[in-house]
């Protein structure tokens, strides 16, 4: 057998594995151009043209590949061969082509028989189970209409799809007549609407589905109420918000989630925790709503200790006289009851006190801690909450990321476990930080956690204001 030849078939199945079907064929074709007599490069293409509707190529590999097997056009004699057990691998093309070695690894490989009968079906194939399974009508009761959202904005209706087959990371679609039309990898999709789901699937909303606004890697926002009992790994499970849809149920991947956001109001979190009684919390939302809206005048009564009837007098008297039309820290500044420096200091606090969210507010007045307001935050935005006074994080943790990069967007590595990095943040919306994390880190993937920003503060401070770990 020729080597060559063997390892564009390798990578050729590399490409049908991870759905780049076009790429796939194109490899299998330089095997076949290597070595003619191939067998398993034809079927392998064979294969492949089926699973883009190519049913005259694809047939016509097939029985190439048959004829080769049988000797009816050539026999060849195998070569002695190398096993891998494909179970005991995380991926083909690394264990195949392990780095280092892909340029100069020229011993032949014979993969074992599960293999086969996931990937090639020889031996199905040759019984007619295969074909049947592929050109016959799908008799599974899991088959529904679906819509499927693809990343980029593609969008198809199909009359049928089977989740999860034939992996739990694919989806099988099925057309109006009942064959098997193709196989689409979840990762390439943004939302999966479907019109019934299987069976080991919750059937309708409850009270605990909680609405999300879902933002996927491509920049599209999806509002679904989300179930909290998530079971797949690799997919969030919810129901569609719209009325009267008949694609109840939805599913995204999780690799193409952005972020995540509750629908709710924080106030909701807080008292579904018991961290604040309604009373306590519907005269702090009264008050916080009058604090957003203080006039300036107010303020300024405040810090330049001027009862706030004078500076109402003044103002009254401005709207009457020349000064008509002048802003309030004008007519104050004109009159002398105020100075410069107390103008811009009002406007400033005037402008944070119209901008405070309500967990600010009720960590300023005390009302709350500031450790309850960041948990019910973080279970807003699906983000995992971590104290930091229970983490022991080593020197080498923190230098992973540059100095500057911390002190600028005020961030923490404190883990790296199996080529994931977790950083502490203290804000929730953290998606625009990921990609610049991974620039600096090498590592595959990098979890965002939300903690108490004064306790965030004070270790940055101490660790590379004073210290100055990092670069």
């Amino acid at each position: 057998m020729d080597e060559k030849a063997e390892k564009y078939n390798i990578q050729g199945l590399h490409l049908v594995n991870t759905g780049r079907l076009t790429e796939a064929i194109k490899l299998f074709s330089k095997a076949i151009n290597v070595d003619p007599d191939f067998a398993d490069a034809y079927h392998n293409r064979g294969e492949t043209y089926l699973l883009l509707n190519r049913y005259v190529e694809g047939n016509t590999d097939i029985q190439k590949a048959k004829g080769l097997r049988s000797g009816k056009f050539r026999t060849r004699k195998r070569e002695k061969t190398a096993r891998l057990n494909m179970q005991e691998v995380d991926s083909i093309y690394d264990t195949v082509f392990p780095v280092g070695t892909r340029d100069n690894d020229s011993e032949p490989l014979e993969f074992d028989d599960s293999f086969y009968d996931y990937v090639f079906s020889d031996d199905a194939i040759e019984s007619g189970e295969a074909w049947d399974g592929i050109a016959q009508p799908v008799t599974e009761p899991d088959a529904f209409p679906a819509i499927l959202e693809f990343i980029g904005g593609k969008r198809i209706e199909v009359a049928g799809a089977i989740p999860f087959r034939p992996t739990n990371n694919d989806i099988s679609l099925i057309r109006q007549d009942g064959h098997v039309e193709r196989v689409i990898p979840l990762e390439h999709l943004g939302c999966v609407r479907m019109a019934g789901i299987p069976a080991e699937f919750a059937r309708n909303k409850n009270a605990a589905c909680h609405v999300e606004v879902i933002e996927t890697v491509d920049g599209n926002l999806y509002h679904e109420a989300i179930h909290p009992q998530q079971d797949l790994p690799g997919v969030l499970f919810g129901f569609s918000t719209k009325e009267d849809s008949r694609f109840t149920y939805t599913l995204i991947p999780t690799g193409n989630i952005r972020q995540r956001c509750q629908q709710r109001f924080l106030g909701d979190i807080l008292l579904e925790k018991r961290f604040i009684g309604n009373d306590i919390l519907k005269h702090a939302l009264d008050e916080h709503q009058q604090t957003k809206s203080m006039k300036l005048g107010r303020i300024l009564a405040q810090k330049a200790q001027v009862l706030y009837s004078t500076i109402e007098e003044e103002l009254a008297k401005a709207k009457q006289g020349s000064a008509a039309g002048l802003k309030t820290g004008e007519i104050l500044l004109a009159s002398g009851l105020v100075s410069e420096q107390q103008v811009l200091e009002a406007l400033e606090d005037q402008e944070n006190m119209q901008n405070m969210k309500i967990g600010h507010f009720l960590i300023e007045k005390g009302v709350i801690q500031e450790k309850e307001v960041y948990i019910s935050l973080a279970e807003k935005f699906r983000i995992p909450f971590v104290d930091l006074r229970t983490q022991k994080v080593s020197k080498k943790i923190l230098t992973l990321l540059p100095r500057k990069l911390v002190l600028q967007n005020e961030i923490l590595p404190i883990a790296l476990d199996n080529g994931k990095l977790t950083v502490a943040v203290l804000r929730p919306d953290v998606s625009s930080l990921g990609k610049t994390v991974l620039k600096e880190v090498k590592c595959r993937e990098v979890q965002f956690v939300l903690t108490q920003p004064t306790h965030l503060r004070n270790i940055i401070n101490l660790l590379y204001k004073k210290i100055g770990m990092g670069r």
